[in-house]
């Protein structure tokens, strides 16, 4: 037989069965995201600061300054990548970045006085980061599921959910024992000697969906609409808005949730309790309304996150006590980060895997941005008003507007056949050939 083990165990394995082998690369991608640049770089950075400020000298302005650089890196990069993830293996690129990103937070172990050094290191740490995150791992996931699709990017894009609760305190222990030159040295170890090895051997797409092409005979990956095509489509700007104004939402008061709730006389453990309740009720959406996607309509699951997220923010602008505060997070929880299960999901039932990570760059890269302005425009409105109570009302405000535009959204088949209308590129294949590569993989 021309087909490998594996492309055998994935003809005859159902994918709700745990022998099936895409659920290991499930668990792959997971711990891929979880020593990645959204875990490892994005929740330890608040934890040197006052470190950094120690050592140098500098204000917190100018580090906060490192993080803006790397994350606008990621935000520029992403469609790039994207477009590499489109033609090249995954799991590769992956690789190859995943060590350049450990190379990076190394790197930072031999900062010196001179804030250029730190700006540079923070923007290759970007770059490379722009390789390490969902978008690379959801085009792999992508191409192992169809009936459970949903659960698989839940469990891959939770790996950041999961971070947010191991990376924090181990990383605090580290500081507090070798010091914080120390502590990048061991958190590089993280994607050099875990992510990078295990994507570049048990990350693989399934040899099924690789086949290469032969005249007129398309592999899967080049069936759906191309990039061109997905983004004057109502679907795709319906999409991008939504995650944008979910971004805008989340990342504003994200950022400056513990002094908002100081200034309102919540003591800073109750504080403290109210972010772990927000980021433990967002694992628990993503792996909820992720497993949901298999069953239902996509638009109403984003409805549902979108409307969540807009009724917690602007629940918790107007909490003056943790009575109030608490339940606010809950239910902003339930809805926030579940966008990292939508978009994937949904741009693979709507546009196909012609121009899927493309496509997810740009998304991604759209919501990179916005959840760096939300943050700087909370803070310069604050300094002017004294209030964070008018800004987070109007984001919470267009976030449910969006959650409503939702409901336009089409049903998958539509999309489908419409984006199958569209590729005019992709024809199907002469019954010779249909029958010559059936012969060539029995």
């Amino acid at each position: 037989m021309a087909l490998t083990n594996s492309a055998n165990a994935a003809a005859l394995c159902p994918e709700n069965s745990f022998s099936y082998p895409g659920w290991r690369v499930v668990v792959v991608c997971h711990l891929g995201v979880l020593v990645g640049f959204a875990t490892v770089f994005i929740y330890s950075f608040s934890l040197m600061v006052k470190p950094l400020q120690e050592e140098f000298g500098w204000n917190r302005g100018q580090i906060s300054q490192a993080f803006s650089l790397a994350a606008i890196s990621v935000a520029i990069c992403s469609p790039f990548m994207g477009k590499l993830f489109d033609r090249f293996e995954p799991r590769k690129i992956i690789a190859a970045f995943m060590a350049a990103f450990g190379l990076g937070l190394a790197s930072l172990a031999w900062l010196t006085p001179h804030l250029s050094q730190f700006y540079l290191s923070a923007v290759l740490i970007g770059v490379a980061g722009s390789g390490t995150y969902q978008l690379g791992y959801a085009r792999i996931v992508t191409n192992w599921f169809e009936r459970r699709l949903g659960a698989a990017l839940s469990i891959v894009v939770a790996g950041s959910g999961a971070g947010s609760f191991i990376v924090p305190p181990l990383v605090q222990h580290l500081i507090a024992t070798y010091g914080w030159r120390h502590t990048y040295l061991l958190l590089s170890g993280l994607p050099l000697l875990i992510g990078a090895p295990l994507t570049l051997l048990f990350a693989r797409s399934p040899s099924i969906h690789a086949t290469r092409k032969t005249g007129n005979v398309v592999a899967l990956e080049s069936s759906g609409a191309t990039w061109r095509q997905a983004i004057v489509s109502r679907k795709f700007l319906l999409l991008a808005l939504g995650v944008c104004c979910v971004s805008l939402s989340e990342n504003g008061a994200l950022a400056h949730l513990v002094p908002m709730l100081s200034d309102r006389g919540i003591k800073a453990s109750d504080a403290a309790l109210i972010v772990s309740i927000l980021g433990a009720s967002s694992l628990a959406g993503r792996l909820l309304l992720g497993w949901l996607l298999d069953y239902l309509e996509g638009s109403h699951i984003a409805m549902f996150s979108l409307l969540a997220v807009g009724i917690g923010i602007f629940l918790l602008a107007h909490s003056q006590s943790f009575q109030s505060a608490a339940p606010a997070a809950l239910t902003a929880g339930l809805g926030a980060g579940c966008e990292l299960d939508l978009i994937p999901y949904m741009l693979r039932r709507y546009f196909g895997l012609r121009a899927f990570s493309s496509l997810y760059g740009l998304v991604y890269s759209g919501f990179a941005v916005a959840g760096a302005i939300a943050p700087l425009l909370l803070g310069r409105i604050y300094d002017k008003t004294g209030s964070y109570t008018g800004i987070l009302s109007i984001f919470s405000g267009i976030t449910i507007l969006a959650g409503i535009g939702m409901l336009l959204l089409p049903a998958y088949g539509d999309a489908a056949q419409q984006a199958s209308a569209q590729s005019d590129s992709i024809s199907a294949p002469p019954e010779s050939l249909l029958t010559a590569e059936n012969r060539s993989i029995s």
